[in-house]
């Protein structure tokens, strides 16, 4: 767990600023969508102004933690302009569920060039160690609960909307309290934002059962897809660039759409390759707990946790599938 110093430390970074770019990682997902919102709603209640910035589009049932769209890198405004206005004279930027340079496409450039001080919250194993203060707790299960530990820490007021950003924060990370990483600590945390006015019934309508038909019909094309391997122990599939046209769906539809491999009693690791617009693939790997597939991602450059991983690697997606298949064959044996 993150020490009283660190919690210390961070406390004096925010309060010694007015003005703070907050971002995460590319491809935000509910811990980094909920745990940004948090700290804005907490930088506001103090008085001081925040900047989201995302570096790609975050699924739109999230949306409703921000108050205004957040900006994207790349489509609503450029890399240049972060060398102007409000961005460039920022006191600080805070990092939220990511400490590695590859996982902020663009940004990574300008936070080397501008050198402005740094505030990192994360779980992750990996790290490029990116901050200047940094709170890191590979124990938890969300970078949300690094935030709620600063938050109480700082005896801030967490009001209902915080708490709600929170919930989502742990519960998504979680796999809504299922996966490995839920432990005393979760339900704890849980139980606390609760009390602050989280609903959870509320929130798993909106992000569990709110699907768009678009996002369905990419959900039906996987499913028809999967292959099991390695005695049904290994449930892999993909996704085409050309299949986000056919459906009507976007890249954003795609996140936990892994999970419903993951509920074949028989699936030990489920693997999802998603071609990217320029051709890479990214590829997402799950396991119940007993295989380290952060290890496999590493190898490759990419990280996460011992129970889920991301890497990118060069297409098609069938040569990105051989290439994890075969580092799983290291595990499971040769026979598929």
């Amino acid at each position: 767990m993150a020490q009283t110093k660190d919690f210390y430390s961070a406390l004096q970074f925010i309060n010694k600023g007015e003005r703070f770019l907050i971002t995460s990682h590319t491809r935000p997902d509910g811990d980094a969508c909920g745990s940004i919102a948090a700290m804005m709603m907490v930088l506001k209640k103090l008085g001081k102004k925040s900047m989201p910035l995302f570096l790609s589009p975050m699924p739109q049932w999230y949306s409703f933690l921000f108050e205004t769209k957040v900006p994207v890198l790349g489509e609503d405004l450029k890399i240049e302009d972060l060398d102007r206005g409000d961005y460039l004279q920022c006191d600080g930027v805070i990092i939220i569920d990511t400490n590695s340079y590859i996982q902020l496409p663009q940004f990574d450039s300008w936070l080397k060039k501008e050198h402005k001080p740094v505030l990192v919250l994360d779980h992750h194993v990996t790290s490029d160690g990116l901050g200047d203060v940094e709170v890191i707790d590979t124990s938890a299960a969300a970078a949300g609960q690094i935030a709620l530990d600063i938050f109480r820490y700082a005896r801030w007021d967490i009001d209902a909307a915080i708490a709600t950003a929170l919930f989502i924060s742990l519960s998504t990370d979680t796999g809504w309290f299922r996966f490995s990483n839920t432990d005393s600590r979760v339900y704890q945390d849980a139980g606390r934002l609760i009390e602050a006015g989280a609903r959870p019934a509320d929130i798993y309508q909106v992000l569990y059962q709110n699907f768009s038909v678009e996002r369905f019909r990419l959900l039906t094309l996987l499913m028809e897809r999967v292959e099991f391997l390695f005695e049904n122990r290994v449930a892999m599939g993909h996704i085409n660039f050309a299949d986000f046209a056919a459906t009507g769906a976007t890249g954003r539809d795609t996140e936990n759409l892994i999970d419903e491999y993951r509920r074949v009693g028989s699936v030990e690791v489920a693997v999802l390759c998603v071609e990217q617009k320029d051709s890479k693939i990214r590829c997402s790997l799950r396991s119940r707990g007993g295989i380290d597939v952060q290890a496999i991602a590493s190898k490759f450059g990419g990280g996460g946790h011992k129970a889920a991983a991301g890497v990118t690697l060069d297409g098609p997606c069938e040569h990105a599938k051989k290439i994890i298949s075969g580092e799983l064959e290291t595990i499971f044996g040769a026979k598929k």
